[in-house]
């Protein structure tokens, strides 16, 4: 009986901490503006950082504003890149800064 007690309520405490941190289109945005600036800095030449910074910057932000929808699940959110019919890119975002390519 306490076994199962313990596990209901550890059940309960990790599905209100899912629930209370259920990442937003804005911690998306952050998430995915590290990565393309991330992306473009490998190989990338030392006075040519800057310029691929913003242009990283300005994309993702781009991509975000223009072609990305969010299906809030209540403990997680799916964030999706593209049309609906064939996404490029579809993201598990948890915890507002795990995201996991799906």
């Amino acid at each position: 009986m306490k076994g199962t007690i313990r596990t209901v309520a550890t059940l309960a405490v990790v599905g209100a901490a899912l629930y209370f941190t259920n990442p937003s289109m804005e911690d998306f945005g952050g998430y995915y503006e590290r990565k393309l600036v991330a992306e473009s800095q490998r190989g990338t030449a030392d006075p040519l950082k800057k310029i691929a910074k913003a242009l990283a910057e300005t994309g993702a932000d781009l991509a975000i504003k223009a072609g990305a929808k969010r299906q809030d699940r209540l403990l997680f959110s799916v964030f999706t890149l593209g049309p609906a019919s064939k996404p490029a890119h579809r993201y598990l975002g948890l915890a507002k800064f795990v995201f996991v390519e799906m």
